[in-house]
């Protein structure tokens, strides 16, 4: 065994009073004797070699020494000594208590920047790590302080510790509370909030800042002693926990402190996820009963914080470890707690932002988020697009289901709702065609996210102000942004365009339509405003202006959200008076303004009136009214609608543009309904028009948007309003139309005919043609474009043809409508021509045929004036309407089929035809002298056409008329054919017919004169003259029944449409009033030679009667179902005399006043009543429109504020007055309810054709008396 080394150092390290050391000879000494020690090495040191001065170096005098450099060597000694006794101190609990709060005084020490003796601290520190030294301090009495003390050094932010030492520190710290079987929460809290109070990322990067100790330590505590911090990081979490769960303790009574605790604790969770995520394994079990808690806050606080660990990438998949937390936070979309579903959506956007592999999952979270029955949880769930980036949106939501809720919120009945999802939908659209490509993968959902410009239109038919508003600021934000760019502006309008259909297209040409009414509007509010504010002026136009400058701003002011606002907009900018204003807003609305211009004078417009200077120091009534934001709003919203944006002249030449064969017939479309509506736009195109027509080489199918007939047919358009602009002195130009009109086209003859009549030669030239048409030939290879030039000629100046006329009559009929020679056998007869194949060679014989009854339509129009002095005009005119009727009821087939060599007209042929006599009746109706021939037997044929089999023929005929009636220029007799489409197949037709007859019954014309209640009578005539209810009125039993089971349809139809609380009792009058007169309209199955007043009553009366009957029986129900009121109606009002007729005696009058549905018939037939009724208030369209109107004007109005609480008694039902509509009302099995049989049912479906009056037989034409009321509330009568 070798000799063990004892230490050389003899000299004394302690002062005495023989024996004073002074301070730096102490230094010097214990630096030698550090030295010494230093090199000792533990197992070969004697220790009694060094016993004397263990003792010397615990006393106060040195471990208190005033000098910094004494206590730095004596702690180095010291170190040095623990380590050679190693594993057990010399030293007693006090002396070594007192040791380690110089080792700790130490330690605070290396945190001091300006510190001289570091490299001694820096040893101690070292050592004390090295052996293990430091963990005698567990042993110690005051071991918890000493404990707190040295982690509260290292985590004092006030020191700045070199990082080179983090690992020891963070060692010592480890060793120390590795001894520990329980670390006081003391301690934890120091160690765990580090993680709370410093955010590294937040530290700018650069500045040459240095590191934080106590984080970098804390995650060198928890990576080197992982198992060990779990355990202290789980007691914590738990310890923390327990005190906000432990009600007897009543620790945080304020749930706003409860909360603030919990979202430390949550945050701190979330720090330890993302540093260390392996330690929150065992804290995985409360977070799930946190999640599963009773407590709603616990529930919120839980799922947010389980939607932002989810939203941390980390290397541990919190989904598939922890999949039983994952499953119960995915839960809390149907959580009880709003507040708690709430929160689930919120954190949707950051987890979709950084990872996919959940995204099927929160998929379907989304779409039940976004049919909750809460607005905000629907609300948040919209807002979750505005919140991420468009390719997120389009990697990560990929259900297409969402994308269709998002489609149908756009009619939410929720204000706040509706307006969000509105504009998120056209945020999507605008983000989604800049930034994703089209793929197969994502075709799907491309074609719900093509929808929205179609849904953002259909907006316009709900027809509320405020929705119209956001609708036009929408339009023009996202779908049409105002690019200045031409090609990509049309290029855009055309793709957008392109998708619209239906309603929505409709819409959009509406807008355009409105355009020009506003535009008007706008320009005539500059001109009076001008001559309001010219004090110079006394002329009348002055008087003139004050009159309509009011009622221009109240029609202005009336289509905006808040009209108040408007007006007093309006109001302010009259009274500025400012010249740049005016023109600015005059160049606005121009029609010709090129768009480059239109958006500067818009930009510069829109920068003037926000001006917050505008209304300073100007003396403007209605200054305290408004401000400039909201004057420049309201502007912003009129010129939208006002202004040539969509439409505008710089867009015609790439419209007109052969380059892009792209969406031609689209542009073409798009070029006829610019032309229609404002031809001015064309005006620069004259010349490039009136070369294609020069051109020698095109045809009508050549390469260009137009063709030959289209750019004839534009040029014709143009020159209606500036006939001035087009050069018929042009020699070439109109030699080129004369020939064009005596071509073989008969589109390019028909315009070009329509042109020369324009032209200051036209009577000359038109004579020329009428020459070399005449006589006709059928053989004639220009015979149809023939028979087009004429039926022109005999529309613009007819007296050319006076002399012929009846030889061209008497030659159509025979040779062209009588006659079908010549005509192929078609393979697909029952396919629709549409206008364009009309024209094509091959349907020569069909345009001809068409053409002949426009020709007769003209020849009409142009005679009436004489109607009432000659008898052969007005034979004509009674032959031609019995033509036109004669068509319809044999549906579009005038070749007799008894002939053996007459070839049949081909279905589709028939199609045509019907549907343009049709349409010929409503052309004449608008002149009073026709109308008078049009008899009221006549309006109910009209019937076939509505009910017509062929979908197109029913579309474009109502369409025509709806058209017609909404304009008022043709007379009431024609309004209850709308309410015949009560059994449309077709969904958009019937949806499209009964939003127009909710619009047009709430205009003021119409509900002032009462139309469509005082078209109950006629309706009711009409029903009792349907082919329908003539047929199986004798019939009995269920027969019978489900005969009136139809006419209880159409009655439904009109009730739901128009009855309501304010004209019941007129129409309950109305009805009643049938009996009071009989049927004027004779009827073959009528037997006149009856004599005693009973038998009087003809069976045509009795079925009036019966109808009669029924609508007194809806009203009744629909009455006690709404809880309307029921009154005598006040006034005396005759029925229409031309369909209905007094009796002629008292006795026959009486006669009539009876029921005439039996007691039986009646119980049967009330069932189905009420069953009706009870189905259209539940499920019809018009009472949910009536019903959202009704929310949409409650949604501006303040709340009702009510001091005492409403006590709101139950309501008590009977038996006798339960009609609820439920099942048993419609479905029972009593025996006694009526219920139609399969024969209606088979009626009512999808491929129903209903009966028709194509009969062959005589038609009686008796007088009508109805004139036209020709009343019109469009802004032009009112400037």
């Amino acid at each position: 065994m070798s000799k063990k080394v004892k230490l050389k150092f003899k000299k004394s390290i302690l002062s005495t009073s023989d024996n004073i050391i002074s301070t730096d000879e102490l230094v010097n000494r214990l630096s030698i004797l550090h030295e010494e020690l230093s090199s000792l090495v533990q197992d070969e040191t004697d220790p009694e070699s060094v016993n004397s001065y263990c003792n010397d170096l615990v006393n106060r005098k040195l471990i208190k020494h005033r000098d910094a450099g004494v206590r730095a060597f004596v702690a180095c000694c010291l170190s040095d000594i623990l380590r050679i006794y190693a594993p057990d101190a010399p030293y007693t609990d006090t002396q070594l208590t007192d040791v380690f709060k110089l080792f700790l005084a130490q330690f605070e020490e290396l945190g001091e920047s300006e510190n001289g003796y570091y490299i001694q601290q820096t040893y101690v520190i070292t050592r004390l790590l090295e052996y293990r030294s430091i963990v005698l301090l567990t042993d110690l009495p005051s071991a918890m302080k000493l404990l707190e003390r040295l982690f509260s050094i290292f985590y004092d932010n006030s020191k700045s510790y070199n990082p080179k030492l983090f690992k020891v520190i963070g060692g010592i710290l480890g060793e120390v509370i590795s001894e520990y079987e329980a670390v006081p929460t003391s301690v934890l809290k120091i160690i765990f909030n580090k993680f709370l109070t410093y955010n590294p990322s937040s530290i700018p990067k650069g500045l040459g800042t240095s590191a934080n100790c106590g984080y970098e330590v804390t995650l060198i505590l928890c990576e080197s002693y992982g198992s060990r911090m779990t355990r202290y990081f789980t007691k914590y979490y738990s310890e923390v926990l327990y005190e906000l769960t432990n009600d007897d303790e009543n620790l945080y009574v304020d749930k706003n402190e409860i909360s603030k605790v919990l979202d430390k604790l949550h945050n701190l969770l979330i720090k330890v996820w993302e540093t260390v995520p392996d330690m929150i394994a065992p804290v995985t079990g409360f977070v799930y009963h946190e999640l599963c808690s009773e407590n709603d806050l616990f529930r919120q606080k839980s799922t947010d914080l389980v939607g932002k660990l989810l939203s941390i990438k980390s290397e541990i998949n919190l989904v598939t470890t922890y999949q039983d937390v994952f499953n119960a936070w995915l839960s809390k979309i149907a959580d009880i707690s709003v507040s708690v579903r709430m929160q689930w959506v919120n954190t949707i956007p950051d987890i979709l932002s950084v990872r996919k592999d959940i995204s099927e999952a929160i998929n379907k979270g989304i779409s039940k988020t976004l049919i909750d029955s809460e607005n905000m949880i629907r609300k948040e769930s919209i807002l979750l697009f505005d919140k991420l980036s468009i390719e997120v949106i389009w990697e990560n939501i990929t259900n297409p289901s969402i994308y269709m809720s998002l489609l149908r919120f756009s009619r939410e009945k929720n204000r706040e709702v509706r307006e969000v999802c509105n504009s998120i939908l056209a945020k999507l659209f605008e983000k989604s065609r800049k930034s994703i490509k089209r793929t197969q993968n994502n075709k799907e959902i491309w074609e719900i996210i093509d929808k929205i410009p179609s849904t953002i239109f259909d907006l316009y038919y709900i027809n509320d102000p405020k929705i119209n508003e956001q609708a036009d600021d929408i339009l023009f934000k996202y779908i049409f942004p105002l690019d200045v760019n031409d090609k990509q502006r049309v290029s855009r309008l055309l793709d957008i365009v392109s998708t619209l259909s239906g309603k929505s297209l409709t819409s959009f040409f509406a807008f355009n339509k409105r355009q020009l009414q506003i535009s008007l509007a706008l320009s005539k509010f500059v001109d009076f405003s001008k001559k309001v504010n010219d004090k110079e002026d006394d002329s009348s136009s002055i008087a003139d202006a004050v009159v309509k400058l009011p009622k221009t701003i109240n029609w202005l002011s009336s289509g905006l959200s808040d009209s108040k606002i408007a007006e007093a907009a309006l109001n302010a900018v009259m009274e500025l008076n400012d010249k740049r204003i005016f023109y600015l807003l005059q160049t606005c609305v121009n029609p010709d303004v090129k768009f480059s211009t239109w958006n500067n004078s818009f930009s510069e417009l829109m920068t003037k009136l926000k001006d917050p200077n505008l209304l300073r120091h100007r003396d403007i009534s209605s200054a305290s009214l408004i401000i400039p934001r909201d004057i420049a709003k309201q502007f912003r919203i009129l010129l939208y609608r006002g202004s040539p944006i969509l439409f505008n002249s710089s867009n015609i030449p790439y419209l007109l543009s052969t380059g892009d064969t792209h969406n031609a017939a689209l542009k073409r479309r798009l070029l006829d309904e610019i032309s229609t509506l404002n031809p001015q736009q064309l005006k620069g195109q004259i010349k490039t028009l009136m070369s294609v027509v020069k051109s020698e080489n095109q045809t009508s199918d050549g390469d260009m948007t137009l063709s030959l007939g289209e750019t004839l047919k534009t040029l014709y358009k143009i020159g209606k309003t500036m006939v001035n602009d087009i050069a018929f002195d042009d020699t070439f130009f109109y030699t080129k139309l004369k020939d064009y009109a005596s071509g073989k086209s008969p589109l390019i003859a028909k315009y070009a005919t329509k042109l020369i009549a324009l032209s200051p030669d036209a009577v000359g030239t038109l004579n020329e043609l009428k020459i070399s048409i005449l006589p006709l030939n059928k053989k004639s290879e220009n015979f149809t474009s023939n028979i087009n030039v004429l039926s022109e000629i005999f529309k613009f100046y007819p007296h050319i043809l006076d002399e012929n006329s009846t030889d061209i009559v008497g030659y159509l009929i025979k040779e062209v409508l009588l006659s079908n020679e010549g005509i192929l056998t078609i393979s697909d007869s029952d396919s629709w021509i549409d206008d364009d194949a009309v024209f094509s060679e091959e349907n020569n014989i069909l345009n001809a045929k068409l053409s002949s009854l426009k020709l007769f339509t003209n020849k009409l129009r142009s005679i009436t004036i004489e109607s009432d002095h000659k008898e052969l005009t007005t034979a004509f005119i009674n032959k031609t309407m019995k033509l036109f009727f004669y068509l319809i009821a044999s549906g579009g087939e005038l070749i007799s089929e008894t002939k053996d060599d007459a070839h049949a007209t081909p279905d589709n042929y028939q199609t045509r035809m019907r549907l343009c006599a049709g349409l010929q009746v409503l052309k004449c109706a608008k002149l009073p002298i026709l109308n008078d021939f049009i008899k009221p037997a006549d309006i109910i044929r009209l019937v076939n056409l509505v009910e017509d089999e062929s979908l197109f023929v029913r579309k474009i005929f109502l369409d025509t008329l709806k058209k017609d009636l909404a304009n008022e220029v043709i007379s009431i007799k024609f309004l209850p054919l709308i309410f015949f489409i009560a059994y449309e197949p077709d969904l958009s037709v019937k949806t499209s017919t009964k939003t127009w007859i909710n619009f047009t019954f709430g205009k003021e014309t119409f509900r002032k004169g009462t139309y469509f209640e005082r078209a109950l009578p006629r309706l009711i005539h009409a029903i009792a003259h349907h082919p329908d209810i003539v047929e199986n009125f004798n019939k009995e039993g269920d027969e019978y029944l489900n005969n009136l089971a139809t006419a209880i349809d159409y009655l439904m139809f009109y009730f739901d449409s128009v009855a309501n609380q304010d004209n019941f009792n007129l129409l309950y009058y109305l009805s009643e009033r049938v009996k009071n007169y009989q049927d004027k309209i004779k009827d073959d199955r009528d037997d006149d030679d009856r004599t005693d007043a009973e038998a009087s009553i003809s069976m045509r009366s009795k079925r009036m009667y019966v109808i009669g009957e029924l609508s007194q029986m809806i009203l009744l129900q629909l009455k006690e179902k709404r809880g309307w009121q029921h009154s005598a109606y006040p006034g005396k009002l005759n029925l229409p005399g031309d369909l209905f007729q007094p009796f002629n005696t008292t006795k026959e009058a009486q006669a009539s006043f009876k029921t005439y549905i039996n007691e039986k018939q009646a119980s049967r037939l009330l069932s189905n009543v009420k069953a009706k009724v009870s189905r259209i208030i539940h499920s019809s369209q018009t009472q949910k429109q009536r019903a959202q109107k009704k929310l949409l004007a409650m949604e501006n109005q303040p709340p009702i504020k009510n001091k005492t609480k409403l006590k709101v008694k139950k309501r008590r039902y009977n038996d006798e007055s339960d009609d609820s509509g439920s099942d048993s009302d419609i479905n029972g099995d009593d025996d006694g309810v009526y219920k139609p049989s399969s024969k209606l049912k088979k009626v009512q479906t999808i491929n129903a054709r209903r009966k028709n009056l194509r009969e062959r037989k005589e038609i009686d034409y008796n007088v009508d008396d109805d004139i036209i009321d020709e009343n019109s509330a469009s802004i032009t009568n009112i400037i």
